[in-house]
């Protein structure tokens, strides 16, 4: 029998590992489809944006599968799958196979994603924004060290890159047969995502999911811009290598300083983490607005990473609140869904701003967060007065 270990140490585990793995190959797969299979730029875009897609859409089967097939099971089998059909991926040359090997791929990565996240959705309250913040620790890490070990490792030899994400796998794979076994006893009685539906009406859990999935995904909008448009704008001024330290530094912000988050949370209401997070990305863009020079981009990396750390954790812990009867897997299949789509948007958004206002790009993106930003303060003002007001009408009526 193994020894018993914390569970927010394990998940902790299984995604460095299954970070470092994702990490090593999908920034460079398009090359290495390239260059390995002989693959035209055409080919190549269509099994990427294949696997791409239903990476993200894939959240949304994925949820039954968790619910049938339990936690524990539906994590190993996805990141083993994931190991088998990049093993698959190195043998095979046939487009048609490597396309649905993508698509397949695609799956397996929303299921260990979905499985991951819905064992965290269980652990204990106190627990559970600590396991969250360890969850963006992680993947930061395998952020860092993926992508410069898989770009070595392709200079060194181009087989060894996908080698290299199937050992990650496997091994995050092995860590996860460590976490308890979770029977229908100890998981949550959660209903699936057509009877919350059906419920609708009479459960005002689903438009309170509804309106957080909305305002969440605002922050994904905005997330993206930092990975599609950032890049692009910045590229006139710098080279690839100085675009990539400032990814770097953008990690290593979060790996440093993410552990300190669930300490202080305590002490402001959520609500206020949340402006706070909204202000630091708004002063982010606005500093990539005003200036190119190096130290100033690095400040607002270093910002827009601050405000990361806020609100990633705090929005994975907060569904679990709000999801009502929902099962934390379809919770997370779903949202993960829908903040896909605000990614994409943001994408679309940024880089079609850089197409007709250039450098002037960050500008009204900051605006746009601006915009964003005085809503959610607008809408916690009339909230606090609304409040403050029923309250005093409860108190002139005790007094007659």
């Amino acid at each position: 029998m193994f020894p018993k270990v914390n569970e927010g140490i394990l998940t902790f585990g299984i995604r460095v590992f299954n970070s470092i793995g994702f990490f090593v190959y999908v920034p460079l797969l398009s090359l290495w489809l390239v260059k390995m299979k002989d693959l035209d730029i055409t080919e190549t875009s269509f099994i990427m944006a294949a696997f791409t897609f239903v990476s993200k859409a894939g959240n949304m089967l994925v949820g039954g599968i968790v619910d049938k097939f339990g936690i524990k099971n539906s994590l190993v089998i996805g990141l083993w799958g994931a190991a088998l059909l990049l093993t698959m991926l190195t043998i095979v040359n046939s487009y048609p196979l490597l396309f649905l090997i993508a698509l397949v791929l695609g799956i397996s990565t929303s299921l260990y994603n979905v499985s991951l996240k819905t064992h965290i959705s269980l652990l204990q309250e106190n627990e559970r924004l600590r396991a969250f913040a360890l969850l963006n620790i992680a993947v930061n890490v395998g952020a860092s060290i993926g992508p410069f070990l898989g770009g070595w490792l392709l200079d060194w030899n181009s087989s060894s890159t996908i080698m290299a994400a199937i050992v990650c796998y496997v091994l995050a794979g092995g860590i996860s047969l460590l976490l308890p076994r979770i029977t229908s006893e100890d998981a949550e009685k959660g209903i699936n995502i057509v009877q919350f539906v059906k419920n609708s009406r009479s459960d005002p859990h689903f438009f309170i999911f509804i309106r957080f999935i909305a305002f969440s995904g605002l922050f994904w909008f905005l997330y993206t811009q930092l990975f599609t448009t950032f890049p692009v704008v910045v590229s006139q001024h710098f080279s690839g290598k100085t675009i990539g330290l400032f990814f770097t530094v953008n990690a290593m912000t979060i790996i440093v300083f993410q552990g300190f988050y669930p300490k202080i949370q305590p002490k402001w209401k959520m609500e206020y983490w949340y402006a706070l997070a909204l202000v630091l990305i708004v002063a982010s863009y606005f500093l990539l607005w005003i200036s190119h020079h190096f130290w100033i981009i690095f400040v607002s990396v270093v910002l827009f990473s601050m405000a990361e750390i806020i609100w990633v954790p705090m929005i994975d812990h907060q569904l679990i609140e709000k999801k009502g009867m929902l099962s934390s897997s379809w919770a997370f299949g779903i949202s993960g869904v829908l903040w896909g789509v605000w990614e994409s948007i943001g994408g679309f958004v940024g880089l079609n701003l850089y197409q007709y206002v250039g450098q002037q790009t960050f500008f009204y993106l900051a605006i746009i967060g601006i915009v964003i930003l005085g809503g959610y303060l607008f809408r916690l003002l009339y909230r606090n007065m609304s409040f403050f007001t029923s309250k005093n009408q409860v108190g002139r009526k005790d007094w007659t």
